[in-house]
């Protein structure tokens, strides 16, 4: 076994003659770059008692010698456009033990060219591309993921059936899909990767199971024809960029895990009207709503919440509703916006529209909180709903007024909004 030290770098050795490697701080070889003369790739299973886990993005890329690989099943993951370009790459073997799969790892090579018709799979049944022209595209159940790039530019597709099996969508992985019209991200799914739907054009309709956690920047960059989209209860953030230059969507709604707007995230958005941020979020990025010159109404619940200080932040013609002397009320003042103090619906602790039984339960809860000095500040917008005796604090009273408008309710009574 031919091991040596490379131009000086102690972390990066040669192997056999044409592959490099490092040992990272798990004591794990991973496969780094290769010599240019490369013909066969034979990957040992460790090395020095180490195992061999990974094969880092690019590290056979352009190698147009590189006739044939062989992975180990201690491998677990392959980075982007690891085998990209590989020009002569007829043969491969990826293990099943591969959980993980980059951008392109294979494209521009004859291997993948010479695959049948229909989804490629690789590794843990992971879907890298798909040769053919369909409309419609049905992934076959037992897929785990649908890796970056998979379907980019398929100009023909119509419409995908995602199973429940799948984990995540890679990055770009319908990106430029015009003709793709609407999508169901099922159940099961964890993760939307950056650019993923980015550019579909005819894109209408998006709904997202409530199993995604993560939907990375971009990732509907410049859906035009986007009209409505669900999503997530459990995502916490809107990355960056995430709906900009998505000029039909009309409305969104904020689910209540969400903490965060990204920068430029509604950017030219132009025909939403009304945008409503709980008050759980806690920051608005810069641009995040630059050229929505259709937003006519952005209440902002938080009364601390940062807002970047630009004045493309919020569309200058949008009216911004928050509470008194907040942050919300300063941006206004300071690049002059007009402000309106928000009504609330009396007793609509969560803000669905309805006063009912859940609500006092809210109350009583920061209540006992409060009391307990669990907390030391109720929000604005709790004094804002709850405090029905005006007295400027919640207390048992207010849980007992919002059950007797409750009962009222149910009783024919109308409530005053």
């Amino acid at each position: 076994m031919d091991i040596m030290a490379f131009d000086g770098n102690e972390e990066e050795i040669l192997f056999n003659g044409n592959i490099y490697y490092q040992i990272n701080d798990r004591h794990e070889i991973i496969i780094t770059r290769s010599r240019a003369s490369v013909t066969e790739a034979v990957i040992p299973s460790e090395i020095n008692g180490m195992p061999v886990t990974e094969i880092r993005g690019s590290a056979f890329n352009g190698k147009t010698r590189l006739t044939k690989v062989v992975i180990p099943c201690t491998v677990t993951k392959i980075g982007d456009y690891a085998f990209y370009q590989c020009t002569r790459l007829n043969e491969i073997d990826i293990p099943s033990s591969v959980t993980e799969i980059g951008w392109n790892i294979l494209k521009d090579t004859p291997w993948l060219q010479n695959q049948p018709e229909g989804c490629i799979l690789v590794g843990n049944n992971i879907l890298i591309a798909y040769q053919g022209e369909p409309q419609q595209v049905v992934i076959p159940e037992g897929v785990t993921a649908i890796a970056g790039c998979a379907f980019e530019n398929l100009k023909s597709m119509m419409s995908v059936i995602i199973p429940e099996s799948v984990k995540i969508i890679g990055g770009l992985a319908f990106s430029g899909c015009t003709k793709l019209t609407e999508c169901t991200v099922p159940e099961g799914v964890r993760k939307i990767e950056a650019y993923a739907f980015n550019w579909c054009e005819a894109l209408q309709r998006v709904t997202i199971a409530d199993s995604v956690e993560t939907i990375g920047n971009h990732a509907f960059l410049g859906c035009s024809a986007l009209i409505s989209v669900k999503l997530p209860k459990n995502l916490s953030r809107i990355e960056t960029a995430v709906f900009c230059g998505c000029t039909s969507l009309t409305k969104i709604t904020i689910p209540e895990h969400i903490t965060d707007i990204g920068s430029q995230a509604f950017m030219h958005c132009i025909s939403l009207s009304e945008v409503k941020l709980h008050k759980g979020i806690v920051s608005i990025g810069p641009d995040a709503f630059e050229g929505c010159t259709g937003l006519s109404r952005l209440m902002v619940y938080n009364e601390n919440c940062y807002i970047a200080g630009s004045e493309k932040t919020i569309s200058p013609n949008t009216t911004i509703y928050g509470f008194r002397e907040s942050t919300a009320q300063f941006y206004a003042q300071s690049y002059e916006r007009q402000f309106i103090i928000v009504s609330l619906l009396e007793g609509d602790m969560n803000d669905d529209g309805t006063v009912n039984v859940a609500d006092a339960t809210i109350l009583l809860s920061i209540y006992a909180k409060y009391a307990a000095h669990c907390i030391n500040h109720i929000d604005a917008f709790d004094i804002a709903a709850g405090d029905i005796n005006r007295n400027g604090t919640l207390d048992i009273g207010d849980a007992t007024n919002i059950l007797k408008l409750y009962a009222d309710k149910g009783a024919g009574f109308e409530l005053d909004k």
